[in-house]
């Protein structure tokens, strides 16, 4: 054999072209949906709120805005009536409304009373930040106003800063003292309102018509009588606080030695004269100054958050905008803001719906998506189902946050001791013999088995003496190695407890004074606000169950019509693998809101006729006042369910018998039964 056939042939493969290619994901909200929807709202507030608040700025400032008996149509024409305006814009209502964009939040407020509402509002640092904006701006709308005078116009008016008088020249003028608390205190009611309404809350709001928007003229009269009202009674009670304050409060702070240092000289003359409720009325004209700059600013804070109320909450529709609008608005149901869902579901409930020929290539186009893994089915029907059966669980545990599971430590095992042989500790040796005189020794001995027994039965007997009745004379006096503390023993208490008994005591006390010495009709009232500020509503716990209601609706909506539409155009049948978990989660909602509702519903029993008869306000009250709030309730729960049940109804009205080939649980499959025999 020749040297060249013992070598090895070799062979290498042919190097293939083919490459395993993954398919991409759908984009994330934050790169394709989210930036078009943040270019619509900045678009809406400077072409809608800044444009309409700025024209009502001016429009106050022509008709209210002048000192003088200059006509409106004079400072309409002036320059500086127009320069005003844009200045008041600036300083009093653009950081208004800056403020309610950052600090706009989707997680409603989950209080059942005013009580409740107010406390979790003052525990969030937001809420002071809130109250030094408008505080802010209050006193810079101030400053404007007194810029606008000259020294001598000033003077007329008796707004100095101080009062003249060469012995005490640093003493402050009250007038401007009580206009500048007035609009601060104004400004606090406007926030304290504000928080009552939940206003800093996202809340969802179909189209609205011309008619529905703050600018026309039904909602215009509404918005200055309300603040009209609203003014006139915050001014009231600030009348009377500032009173209180003066008649009380400033003359104790003049006897603290390190504060009377200091505030004597500027406020030491507010505490010679004599200060009456009505006082105020003596000096009309500061009243009525105090009113109208109160409700210029009052107005045009309300109004420009109208704006923001009515335009920000409007569907925004910008799937078209790009050369997928089908991936645009699935990545938009993607994002963990609840603000941007409610946008994305609502132009996706839209294209669910929509019966045009465009509309039905898109759901064709949606439904047969092979080019993303996932596709775009399945992260539609895995985020709806995702959302909705968290809102579930919070529904069934009546809106309360999960509790943690209670992690415990695992416990290490005690290491075993390895075997040994036993010691044996006694002794192996016979004892030695002992005498009868030991013995005898030893069995009347402190230690000895004998002792021991008599010991145990003089304990045994004076247990049963002392649970026995024994005249004391028989009792034995000696001292027990057990017994209590002496009752002259003081037990050390911490210092916390102490200031808040002491707290408690003294605010019981001042509450039993002022009840002791108020008129009958002062306490009736009282109740009735202590009464109205603490009791929990049923609506606003109905509320909390649902916090996500309006995004639950457009979920429901948008699966429903588009299982509808999966008979005639889904070629693949991706979603028919989908309905049977779509109802049953539609049907176990749908239970538990009906069961809910029955249980709400009960809460409610009408008036018996004795009761009618006998006349008692106070029970016919409660009664009309359970009514009105069981009520409100049910208008919450609907929002749910009657979405739920039409969505159930246009599914089984579509498929009809189709239903037959699909399998579902024995509850679930019995509620589907009564939709079907009901279409």
């Amino acid at each position: 054999m020749s040297a060249g056939m013992g070598e090895t042939l070799r062979t290498r493969a042919i190097t293939s072209t083919l490459t395993a290619r993954l398919s991409p994901t759908v984009p994330s909200a934050s790169q394709t949906y989210e930036p078009l929807v943040r270019s619509a709202l900045r678009q809406r507030l400077t072409h809608n709120i800044f444009v309409f608040s700025v024209a009502f700025t001016l429009v106050v400032s022509i008709l209210l805005g002048g000192e003088d008996e200059t006509s409106a149509f004079a400072r309409l024409l002036s320059p500086g009536t127009w320069t005003i305006a844009c200045l008041k814009w600036l300083v009093g209502v653009l950081p208004v409304i800056a403020m309610r964009k950052v600090y706009l939040t989707s997680a409603a407020t989950p209080a059942t009373s005013p009580a409740k509402m107010l406390a979790n509002a003052i525990a969030k640092p937001s809420t002071r930040q809130c109250l030094a904006v408008y505080m802010s701006c209050t006193l810079m709308l101030f400053t404007l106003y007194m810029s606008s005078f000259t020294s001598e116009e000033r003077e007329i008016l008796r707004l100095n800063v101080f009062v003249k008088s060469r012995k005490h020249p640093y003493y402050l003028n009250g007038r401007l003292l009580f206009l500048i608390l007035a609009q601060l205190w104004l400004a606090a009611s406007f926030l304290l309102r504000n928080i009552m309404l939940d206003r800093f809350v996202f809340k969802w709001t179909k189209p609205l018509n011309s008619s529905e928007l703050p600018y026309a003229t039904s909602n215009l009269l509404k918005l200055v009588l309300t603040m009209a009202l609203f003014t006139s009674f915050s001014l009231m009670m600030y009348s009377v606080a500032f009173g209180l304050s003066r008649m009380l409060v400033l003359p104790l702070l003049l006897k603290l030695p390190a504060v009377s240092n200091i505030i004597r000289p500027f406020v030491a003359h507010y505490a010679k004269g004599t200060w009456t409720l009505t006082l105020p009325i003596l000096h009309w004209s500061l009243l009525v100054r105090s009113f109208m700059m109160g409700l210029v600013t009052l107005m045009s804070w309300e109004f420009a958050e109208s704006l923001f109320d009515a335009y920000v909450p409007q569907p925004i529709k910008v799937g078209n905008l790009t050369a997928d609008s089908n991936v645009t608005v699935v990545s938009g149901i993607t994002t963990q803001d609840a603000v941007f869902a409610h946008f994305a579901y609502s132009e996706l409930a839209e294209l669910a719906s929509d019966e045009s020929s465009a509309g039905n290539a898109r759901r064709i186009a949606l439904f047969g998506d092979q080019k993303y893994s996932p596709s775009l089915w399945n992260v539609v029907a895995r985020q709806s189902l995702l959302r909705l059966g968290q809102d579930y669980q919070t529904f069934l545990r009546r809106g309360a946050p999960i509790t943690p599971p209670v992690v415990v430590a695992p416990t290490i095992p005690k290491p075993k001791d390895p075997p040994s042989t036993p010691l044996i500790r006694k002794a192996i040796f016979r004892a030695p013999r002992q005498s009868p005189l030991s013995s005898m020794l030893d069995s009347v001995s402190s230690d000895s088995e004998l002792s021991k027994a008599a010991d145990a039965v003089a304990g045994e007997m004076e247990g049963r003496a002392s649970q026995m009745h024994i005249p004391e004379l028989f009792r034995s006096v000696a001292p027990s190695s057990a017994a209590a503390p002496s009752a002259n023993a003081v037990v050390a208490k911490p210092a916390s407890s102490i200031i808040s008994s002491f707290i408690a005591q003294v605010e019981s006390h001042s509450r039993g004074l002022v009840m002791g010495y108020c008129p009958v009709w002062l306490k009736e009232s009282a109740m009735r606000w202590n009464q109205w500020f603490y009791r929990e509503r049923l609506n606003k716990a109905v509320e909390v169950c649902l916090p996500n209601r309006e995004l639950d609706s457009l979920i429901i909506e948008a699966l429903s019509h588009f299982v509808c539409t999966s008979l005639s155009e889904d070629r693949y049948g991706v979603v028919q693998r989908d309905i049977p978990r779509i109802i049953e989660a539609f049907l176990s909602f749908l239970s538990a809101i009906e069961e809910y509702q029955i249980e709400v519903n009960g809460k409610y029993t009408p008036p018996t006729p004795d009761e009618l008869s006998q006349g008692d306000t106070k029970i016919l009250e409660e009664k009309e006042m359970m009514r009105l709030e069981v009520a409100r309730a049910g208008d919450v729960l609907v929002v749910v369910s009657d979405a739920l049940k039409t969505g159930v109804a246009n599914i089984s009205r579509t498929f009809g018998d189709k239903l037959v080939a699909f399998k579902f649980p024995p509850r679930t499959a019995r509620k589907l039964q009564s939709f079907v025999d009901y279409t």
